[in-house]
């Protein structure tokens, strides 16, 4: 992308990434400058030393839980994680059944292939990115469920998040949710 991205008539906004300290560069400057508005999940890696042990999924403003790691047993694994659906299914999923019922932008940090391996949490997911809430995603390139879902969303903007578009990328979304926020100060 060479230009700011057009977000003037989007209802929702997905960054398509493969470059994981990028995608928590912007989620954090997101969370951090609009946190008040927005409502769901932060997924973020379990590091020791330099070593990846795993990832865990926060509620924004809310409680903690193990989603992958190395050392947990479960019968769902991804690769060399063993992979907690409860995570998904309670702590993620409740934060934005929280976020939906008290009129919050939804912010899923992330889709991906461990999102995938719980259907309550997958089918939910995409019932809450249709349900009309404006939404702020975080979708690793290669989710088909829920690239399929992104493209047959008209009022959806997709960033291909990278280096390069990364200073427009934050300006298009900045004055996006300057406006989302704008209005909802509105009608309080």
């Amino acid at each position: 992308m060479n230009r700011k991205p057009d977000l003037s008539a989007a209802s929702n906004l997905v960054f398509s990434f493969g470059d994981y300290p990028l995608k928590e560069r912007m989620a954090a400057r997101l969370c951090s400058v609009y946190g008040r508005w927005l409502g769901g999940f932060r997924t973020r890696e379990a590091r020791e030393g330099g070593e990846r042990l795993g990832f865990e999924i926060e509620a924004l403003g809310g409680a903690r839980a193990v989603l992958a790691s190395k050392g947990l047993l479960s019968p769902v694994a991804f690769n060399k994680y063993g992979v907690n659906l409860r995570a998904l299914e309670e702590t993620a999923l409740g934060a934005l059944e929280a976020a939906a019922a008290s009129g919050k932008i939804l912010f899923f940090d992330e889709l991906g292939p461990m999102a995938m391996l719980s259907p309550a949490f997958s089918a939910r997911a995409v019932e809450l990115l249709f349900s009309g809430r404006p939404c702020v995603v975080f979708c690793r390139r290669g989710a088909k469920v829920f690239e399929d879902a992104f493209a047959k969303m008209a009022d959806t903007v997709i960033i291909e998040l990278s280096q390069e578009n990364w200073a427009e990328a934050v300006e298009g979304t900045q004055a996006w949710l300057d406006r989302l926020v704008r209005n909802m100060e509105n009608f309080k």
